[in-house]
Protein backbone atom coordinates (compact mmCIF):
# COMPACT_ATOMS: atom_id res chain seq x y z
CA UNK A 1 0.00 0.00 0.00
CA UNK A 2 0.91 3.55 -1.06
CA UNK A 3 -0.72 6.67 0.50
CA UNK A 4 -0.42 8.75 -2.65
CA UNK A 5 0.39 8.23 -6.77
CA UNK A 6 4.04 10.30 -7.26
CA UNK A 7 3.73 13.77 -7.68
CA UNK A 8 6.70 15.91 -7.85
CA UNK A 9 6.93 19.55 -8.51
CA UNK A 10 9.74 22.29 -9.11
CA UNK A 11 9.66 26.02 -10.41
CA UNK A 12 10.93 26.97 -13.52
CA UNK A 13 13.23 28.66 -13.16
CA UNK A 14 15.40 31.17 -15.58
CA UNK A 15 12.54 33.11 -17.40
CA UNK A 16 11.67 32.64 -20.68
CA UNK A 17 14.77 30.58 -21.11
CA UNK A 18 13.41 28.29 -18.51
CA UNK A 19 10.37 27.61 -20.22
CA UNK A 20 11.65 27.46 -23.49
CA UNK A 21 14.19 24.81 -22.16
CA UNK A 22 11.73 22.86 -20.56
CA UNK A 23 9.44 22.75 -23.71
CA UNK A 24 11.92 21.23 -25.56
CA UNK A 25 13.38 18.98 -23.08
CA UNK A 26 9.67 17.55 -22.83
CA UNK A 27 9.16 17.32 -26.28
CA UNK A 28 12.53 15.38 -27.17
CA UNK A 29 12.55 12.10 -28.25
CA UNK A 30 16.71 12.12 -28.49
CA UNK A 31 17.36 13.76 -24.51
CA UNK A 32 19.18 10.59 -23.28
CA UNK A 33 16.95 10.59 -20.12
CA UNK A 34 14.23 9.37 -22.59
CA UNK A 35 16.38 6.61 -23.73
CA UNK A 36 13.11 4.15 -21.96
CA UNK A 37 10.26 6.69 -23.37
CA UNK A 38 8.45 4.83 -26.19
CA UNK A 39 5.66 7.51 -26.82
CA UNK A 40 5.70 11.25 -26.13
CA UNK A 41 2.01 12.81 -26.73
CA UNK A 42 0.69 16.27 -26.24
CA UNK A 43 -1.83 15.81 -24.04
CA UNK A 44 -2.93 19.93 -23.61
CA UNK A 45 -1.60 22.57 -25.56
CA UNK A 46 1.50 22.92 -27.99
CA UNK A 47 5.09 24.66 -28.26
CA UNK A 48 2.59 27.99 -28.60
CA UNK A 49 1.28 27.95 -25.49
CA UNK A 50 5.01 27.60 -23.67
CA UNK A 51 5.49 30.83 -25.56
CA UNK A 52 2.40 32.35 -24.12
CA UNK A 53 3.37 31.06 -20.76
CA UNK A 54 7.23 32.87 -21.53
CA UNK A 55 5.25 36.11 -23.37
CA UNK A 56 2.95 36.72 -20.49
CA UNK A 57 5.64 36.57 -17.91
CA UNK A 58 8.08 38.62 -19.82
CA UNK A 59 5.68 41.48 -19.96
CA UNK A 60 4.97 40.78 -15.90
CA UNK A 61 8.02 41.60 -15.04
CA UNK A 62 8.37 44.49 -17.63
CA UNK A 63 5.69 46.06 -15.71
CA UNK A 64 7.55 45.49 -12.18
CA UNK A 65 10.77 46.67 -13.71
CA UNK A 66 8.85 50.19 -15.31
CA UNK A 67 6.92 50.50 -12.12
CA UNK A 68 9.51 51.08 -10.00
CA UNK A 69 8.42 48.19 -7.50
CA UNK A 70 10.93 47.77 -4.09
CA UNK A 71 11.56 43.89 -3.76
CA UNK A 72 12.97 41.06 -6.73
CA UNK A 73 11.50 40.95 -9.93
CA UNK A 74 9.40 37.84 -11.07
CA UNK A 75 12.22 35.50 -12.27
CA UNK A 76 10.09 31.75 -12.61
CA UNK A 77 7.49 32.41 -15.13
CA UNK A 78 5.61 28.55 -14.57
CA UNK A 79 5.24 25.72 -12.39
CA UNK A 80 6.47 22.04 -13.51
CA UNK A 81 4.48 19.10 -11.96
CA UNK A 82 5.07 15.13 -13.21
CA UNK A 83 2.96 12.95 -12.04
CA UNK A 84 3.58 9.44 -12.30
CA UNK A 85 2.06 5.90 -12.16
CA UNK A 86 4.05 3.03 -11.70
CA UNK A 87 5.37 0.56 -13.61
CA UNK A 88 2.64 -1.62 -14.91
CA UNK A 89 0.00 0.91 -15.07
CA UNK A 90 -0.86 2.11 -18.25
CA UNK A 91 -3.48 4.46 -19.12
CA UNK A 92 -5.11 5.29 -22.69
CA UNK A 93 -4.48 8.98 -23.69
CA UNK A 94 -8.37 9.57 -23.04
CA UNK A 95 -8.01 8.54 -19.43
CA UNK A 96 -5.13 10.58 -18.55
CA UNK A 97 -6.59 13.48 -20.75
CA UNK A 98 -9.21 13.28 -17.84
CA UNK A 99 -6.82 12.65 -14.90
CA UNK A 100 -5.12 15.86 -16.76
CA UNK A 101 -8.22 17.93 -16.43
CA UNK A 102 -9.61 16.93 -13.00
CA UNK A 103 -6.35 17.79 -11.91
CA UNK A 104 -6.07 21.42 -13.41
CA UNK A 105 -9.43 22.08 -11.76
CA UNK A 106 -8.31 21.37 -8.37
CA UNK A 107 -5.74 24.21 -9.05
CA UNK A 108 -7.65 26.13 -10.37
CA UNK A 109 -10.03 26.19 -7.33
CA UNK A 110 -7.04 26.18 -5.18
CA UNK A 111 -6.45 29.65 -6.61
CA UNK A 112 -9.61 31.19 -6.41
CA UNK A 113 -10.22 32.10 -9.68
CA UNK A 114 -13.46 33.24 -11.01
CA UNK A 115 -15.26 32.41 -14.68
CA UNK A 116 -13.66 35.41 -16.01
CA UNK A 117 -10.36 34.04 -15.13
CA UNK A 118 -10.62 30.80 -16.94
CA UNK A 119 -10.07 31.75 -20.15
CA UNK A 120 -6.52 32.59 -19.73
CA UNK A 121 -5.90 30.34 -17.10
CA UNK A 122 -6.59 27.74 -19.40
CA UNK A 123 -4.58 29.24 -21.99
CA UNK A 124 -1.51 29.14 -19.58
CA UNK A 125 -1.23 25.02 -19.93
CA UNK A 126 0.95 22.57 -20.83
CA UNK A 127 0.74 19.06 -20.26
CA UNK A 128 2.58 16.44 -22.37
CA UNK A 129 2.77 12.35 -21.61
CA UNK A 130 5.76 10.23 -22.04
CA UNK A 131 5.02 6.85 -22.27
CA UNK A 132 7.72 3.93 -20.87
CA UNK A 133 8.89 0.92 -22.12
CA UNK A 134 6.87 -1.68 -19.16
CA UNK A 135 9.56 -4.61 -20.07
CA UNK A 136 12.16 -2.59 -18.32
CA UNK A 137 11.38 -2.87 -14.82
CA UNK A 138 13.94 -0.28 -13.36
CA UNK A 139 13.06 3.93 -13.83
CA UNK A 140 9.89 5.55 -13.96
CA UNK A 141 6.20 4.59 -15.45
CA UNK A 142 4.03 6.67 -17.43
CA UNK A 143 4.09 10.19 -16.31
CA UNK A 144 3.07 14.09 -17.67
CA UNK A 145 4.39 17.08 -17.56
CA UNK A 146 1.92 19.23 -16.78
CA UNK A 147 3.62 23.09 -16.80
CA UNK A 148 0.91 25.60 -15.53
CA UNK A 149 2.15 29.49 -15.93
CA UNK A 150 2.42 31.55 -12.83
CA UNK A 151 1.45 34.47 -14.27
CA UNK A 152 -2.58 35.02 -14.95
CA UNK A 153 -3.14 37.41 -17.72
CA UNK A 154 -6.70 39.45 -18.72
CA UNK A 155 -8.41 41.96 -15.92
CA UNK A 156 -7.46 40.35 -12.73
CA UNK A 157 -3.80 40.32 -13.70
CA UNK A 158 -1.66 38.53 -10.70
CA UNK A 159 1.05 36.17 -10.43
CA UNK A 160 -0.30 32.80 -8.72
CA UNK A 161 1.49 32.27 -5.69
CA UNK A 162 -0.30 29.20 -4.84
CA UNK A 163 0.79 27.50 -7.15
CA UNK A 164 4.58 27.33 -5.50
CA UNK A 165 3.34 26.53 -2.30
CA UNK A 166 3.51 23.15 -0.74
CA UNK A 167 -0.72 23.27 -0.17
CA UNK A 168 -0.54 23.23 -3.86
CA UNK A 169 0.97 19.74 -4.39
CA UNK A 170 -0.54 18.24 -2.07
CA UNK A 171 -3.92 19.31 -3.20
CA UNK A 172 -2.50 18.27 -6.79
CA UNK A 173 -2.02 14.62 -4.87
CA UNK A 174 -5.18 14.23 -3.50
CA UNK A 175 -6.79 15.25 -7.15
CA UNK A 176 -4.45 13.33 -8.90
CA UNK A 177 -5.53 10.08 -6.33
CA UNK A 178 -8.82 10.65 -7.13
CA UNK A 179 -8.80 11.48 -10.88
CA UNK A 180 -7.05 7.65 -10.95
CA UNK A 181 -9.54 6.10 -9.14
CA UNK A 182 -12.42 7.59 -11.08
CA UNK A 183 -10.86 7.45 -14.22
CA UNK A 184 -9.44 4.67 -14.27
CA UNK A 185 -10.16 2.47 -11.34
CA UNK A 186 -7.19 1.93 -9.54
CA UNK A 187 -6.56 3.02 -5.52
CA UNK A 188 -3.15 4.21 -4.31
CA UNK A 189 -3.73 2.02 -1.45
CA UNK A 190 -4.74 -1.32 -2.92
CA UNK A 191 -1.38 -0.73 -4.95
CA UNK A 192 1.52 -2.97 -3.86
CA UNK A 193 5.14 -1.40 -5.48
CA UNK A 194 7.38 -4.59 -6.53
CA UNK A 195 10.19 -2.54 -6.65
CA UNK A 196 9.93 -1.40 -3.11
CA UNK A 197 9.49 -4.33 -2.27
CA UNK A 198 12.51 -5.91 -4.12
CA UNK A 199 14.45 -2.79 -2.33
CA UNK A 200 13.36 -3.49 0.92
CA UNK A 201 14.64 -7.48 0.59
CA UNK A 202 17.62 -6.35 -0.66
CA UNK A 203 18.86 -3.67 1.74
CA UNK A 204 18.23 -6.27 3.99
CA UNK A 205 20.24 -8.67 2.79
CA UNK A 206 23.15 -6.35 2.43
CA UNK A 207 22.70 -4.98 5.89
CA UNK A 208 23.09 -8.85 7.08
CA UNK A 209 25.77 -9.63 4.92
CA UNK A 210 27.88 -6.34 5.72
CA UNK A 211 27.35 -7.33 9.33
CA UNK A 212 28.10 -11.24 9.19
CA UNK A 213 31.63 -10.06 7.43
CA UNK A 214 32.13 -7.42 10.03
CA UNK A 215 31.65 -9.86 12.47
CA UNK A 216 33.68 -12.41 10.92
CA UNK A 217 36.74 -9.66 10.43
CA UNK A 218 36.41 -8.91 14.63
CA UNK A 219 36.59 -12.37 15.02
CA UNK A 220 40.09 -12.49 13.13
CA UNK A 221 40.86 -9.48 14.88
CA UNK A 222 40.28 -11.13 18.34
CA UNK A 223 42.18 -14.36 17.64
CA UNK A 224 45.20 -12.23 16.80
CA UNK A 225 45.16 -10.40 20.15
CA UNK A 226 44.50 -13.75 22.16
CA UNK A 227 46.97 -15.70 20.72
CA UNK A 228 49.38 -12.00 21.92
CA UNK A 229 47.92 -12.25 24.38
CA UNK A 230 49.36 -16.18 25.50
CA UNK A 231 52.85 -15.17 23.81
CA UNK A 232 52.45 -12.39 26.00
CA UNK A 233 52.36 -14.81 29.08
CA UNK A 234 54.59 -16.89 28.10
CA UNK A 235 57.48 -14.24 27.87
CA UNK A 236 56.28 -13.01 31.29
CA UNK A 237 55.68 -9.38 29.61
CA UNK A 238 52.83 -7.90 31.75
CA UNK A 239 52.63 -4.55 29.71
CA UNK A 240 51.76 -6.73 26.55
CA UNK A 241 49.21 -8.82 29.23
CA UNK A 242 47.47 -5.56 29.76
CA UNK A 243 47.16 -4.51 26.52
CA UNK A 244 46.28 -7.61 25.08
CA UNK A 245 43.02 -7.99 27.58
CA UNK A 246 41.70 -4.51 27.46
CA UNK A 247 41.77 -5.24 23.82
CA UNK A 248 39.94 -8.44 23.88
CA UNK A 249 37.20 -6.84 26.23
CA UNK A 250 36.64 -4.10 24.31
CA UNK A 251 36.40 -6.00 20.72
CA UNK A 252 34.19 -8.94 22.58
CA UNK A 253 31.56 -6.40 23.90
CA UNK A 254 31.85 -4.88 20.51
CA UNK A 255 30.35 -8.31 19.01
CA UNK A 256 27.26 -9.43 17.59
CA UNK A 257 27.05 -12.96 19.12
CA UNK A 258 24.27 -14.42 16.89
CA UNK A 259 25.20 -16.60 14.30
CA UNK A 260 28.74 -16.40 15.10
CA UNK A 261 30.01 -20.47 14.22
CA UNK A 262 33.82 -19.84 15.53
CA UNK A 263 32.57 -17.63 18.98
CA UNK A 264 32.48 -21.34 21.44
CA UNK A 265 36.01 -21.68 20.55
CA UNK A 266 37.00 -17.65 21.26
CA UNK A 267 35.21 -17.88 24.60
CA UNK A 268 36.68 -20.99 25.54
CA UNK A 269 39.71 -19.46 24.91
CA UNK A 270 38.62 -16.49 26.60
CA UNK A 271 37.32 -18.17 30.00
CA UNK A 272 40.84 -19.59 29.80
CA UNK A 273 42.61 -15.95 29.83
CA UNK A 274 40.28 -15.05 32.55
CA UNK A 275 41.37 -18.18 34.78
CA UNK A 276 44.88 -17.44 34.30
CA UNK A 277 44.55 -13.86 34.84
CA UNK A 278 41.96 -13.66 37.39
CA UNK A 279 39.89 -11.33 35.69
CA UNK A 280 37.01 -11.50 33.87
CA UNK A 281 36.16 -10.16 30.04
CA UNK A 282 32.98 -12.26 29.71
CA UNK A 283 29.94 -11.05 32.19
Amino acid sequence: MIKNWTVISQPIKYGSKGVACRERYITSTKHPNHANTTEIFSIIGNEHTSKYIALIGEQYRLRQQMGHKAGRHLSSYAMEYCLTLPKGVELSNEQWKEIIAYCCKSIFQLCDLTNEDKFYFKKSIRAVIHRQNQEIKMGSGDHVHLIVGKVLAGRNTRVLKELQQKKATKVLKTAFNIAVLKHAGLNCRDYTPSEMNKSKKLETWKYHYTKNLENEKMIIKMQSQIDKWFIAHNENNSRQLNRQFNRITKTYLTLNKSNLPNIVKIEDSIRTIEKISNRKIIH
